[in-house]
């Protein structure tokens, strides 16, 4: 590998350090600031720190399910770990969208195996059904849409280079004479 992807990798690596260590401090101070169930209104309307030890992924969907959950994330680690490795073209959304996605795993899958539940403190107050999230919520989100926008870059060139060489492929040369 040359010097540059190393330098992706280590960034990326930084990225996935500081999120995880952003993720699980707040969520340690969190967890202790409102174990007594009270909510702390940040925002008026807009947003709320309220404590929720969410036993399930979003909306509590698949509670209980912890090992699935754990392993499901091993999964999903496991993949975006392969899929980068394997990606010729390591641009630098790809590498910041899979720092966002890993870090969101590792914060939410320690809690899963530390704690049995995900700490989950951030609660937007004008949509009261909305799940309570988390940091580690916030970069899988935000590392997704990301992953979306690459992907729509890589097939968008994909498919210029496919159609420019079709058309390559299609003119015939100048200089040949008709018989």
């Amino acid at each position: 590998m040359n010097k540059k992807v190393w330098w992706k990798i280590g960034v990326m690596c930084a990225i996935i350090v500081a999120v995880v260590v952003l993720d699980l401090v707040t969520k340690y101070v969190f967890d202790a600031q409102l174990a007594g169930g009270e909510t702390i209104s940040v925002i008026p309307y807009l947003f709320n720190f309220k404590l929720v030890h969410n036993m399930g992924a979003a909306w509590g969907l698949m509670a209980g399910k912890q090992v699935f959950l754990v392993v499901l994330s091993i999964v999903f680690l496991a993949i975006f770990i392969f899929y980068y490795i394997k990606e010729k073209n390591k641009s630098w959304l790809l590498t910041i969208a899979y720092g966002f996605l890993i870090a969101g795993c590792l914060g939410n899958m320690f809690d899963r195996i530390a704690f049995g539940y995900v700490r989950d403190f951030i609660q937007f107050a004008f949509w009261p059904n909305f799940p309570i999230f988390n940091f580690a919520d916030v970069f899988l989100c935000v590392g997704v849409l990301l992953f979306f926008i690459y992907l729509i870059i890589y097939f968008v060139r994909m498919y210029k280079k496919d159609k420019k060489e079709k058309i390559v492929e299609v003119e015939e040369p100048k200089d040949r004479k008709d018989d």
